[in-house]
């Protein structure tokens, strides 16, 4: 093979292996700058110019920032700005659908040379478009430069061309990685705020209904408020679990519903003596659509042993009233088990399907979940199973 033969074929091997070692790196990296100096080092490498750089173009659409390159002294890369106006090398090169090609700087009567590129000592040139999707402005201008006059081939610009394409789809692929991590961290940020002002809301809630509770004068109604409003504080504790932890999507559904039965024991002390919690609990992590509904069902089960499980709390407050049990546990067949129980009254032989135990089966069935209330001993036992759905 003759001596330019064998020239041609090598510049050729270098620049095939050039662009598959650019495109591994395009696809698979997450770092623009590193795509960016990797993609001027290999084009200057695969047209043996030692001179390349990446002109961005800045948001006011007639800036171009020198934003990567090699071959260049200190204070270029990443400094240096170039205005794309009209008789100007950038502004004929956004404007032109074609390579623009400088054989020889000297003799360019086109436009003029930046100051810098005269003091490294370019002398021949060629840039192309790095071009924008979806129909937005360009990225701005891949361009090798080379300190001796070259002409610059068909082959060679093709070349350059298809880099600078990779390059636009590595930038596009970045730039939209961004935009959903941006829109990301903004429904994040929504959906917390969101979060806080419905605890605030149930809070306000809890405080209007107290309020009432003073100005009632009937038992039937302080009762009924008193209900209400422990609904709506399992819901609250719902809320302030999920703002504290920070996890506005998965509750640690154990600490949850002890913490839950624990309040509404405390909630009721003065006239529920005697009364002593079992609990059973695993860390079992949950999304807030499932933990809500159980929250409100431990809610009015308790709330019920506590209001008609039990003889009257004994004089002085002493000796035990009885229990009441939670436990929490997976299955074997991958399901989740609540189990609620106390060593009450037991439910009466015909049920009369009163408001709490028809709340109980709705949420059930907002949870697809497996309801079996059942005798326990001389007490009651209220078994849901039910499948975890995925978190998010």
């Amino acid at each position: 093979m003759s001596d330019p033969a064998q020239r041609s074929a090598d510049r050729l091997l270098a620049q095939q292996t050039a662009l598959a070692r650019f495109g591994e790196l395009a696809l698979h990296s997450d770092d623009l700058q590193a795509i960016l100096h990797d993609a001027c080092r290999l084009v200057a490498e695969g047209l043996g110019t030692g001179l390349a750089k990446v002109l961005e173009l800045q948001p006011d659409g007639r800036t171009l920032l020198v934003r990567a390159g090699v071959g260049w002294k200190p204070g270029v890369v990443g400094h240096v700005t170039l205005k794309a106006e009209p008789g100007t090398l950038e502004g004929l090169a956004l404007s032109s659908p074609e390579a623009v090609v400088s054989e020889d700087t000297e003799t360019e009567a086109r436009f003029p040379i930046a100051e810098f590129m005269r003091d490294h000592g370019v002398r021949s040139l060629v840039n192309v478009t790095v071009i924008g999707a979806d129909s937005r402005p360009p990225y701005g201008l891949l361009e090798v430069d080379s300190r001796a006059p070259r002409a610059f081939d068909a082959d060679e610009i093709a070349f350059l061309q298809t880099y600078a394409n990779m390059l636009a789809a590595a930038v596009d692929r970045l730039r939209a990685g961004d935009e959903l991590r941006a829109r990301a961290a903004d429904v994040e940020r929504l959906f917390r705020e969101l979060q806080h002002r419905v605890k605030n809301n149930l809070q306000v809630i809890i405080g209007l209904m107290q309020l009432q509770s003073r100005r009632a004068r009937s038992p039937e109604t302080l009762d009924a408020l008193r209900v209400v409003r422990q609904r709506v504080d399992a819901l609250r504790l719902l809320h302030d679990k999920l703002y504290l932890a920070g996890d506005v999507d998965r509750v640690d559904l154990g600490a949850y519903l002890g913490e839950l039965a624990g309040t509404l024991l405390r909630f009721h002390a003065e006239d529920e003596h005697g009364i002593r919690l079992v609990l059973e609990m695993r860390r079992i992590i949950v999304p807030p659509e499932q933990a809500a509904p159980l929250g409100l069902i431990v809610n009015e089960f308790i709330t019920n042993s506590l209001k008609y499980a039990f003889d009257a709390a004994p004089r002085g407050g002493e000796g035990t009233r009885g229990t009441i049990g939670l436990r929490l546990e997976p299955t074997r067949g991958g399901e989740l088990r609540v189990i609620l129980c106390d060593n009450g009254r037991g439910l009466p032989e015909e049920r009369s399907g009163g408001t709490g135990m028809r709340l109980v089966e709705g949420l059930a069935r907002q949870l697809s979940a497996r309801l079996d209330w059942s005798p326990a001993g001389r007490g009651t036992r209220l078994t849901l199973q039910f499948r975890l759905l995925p978190l998010r």
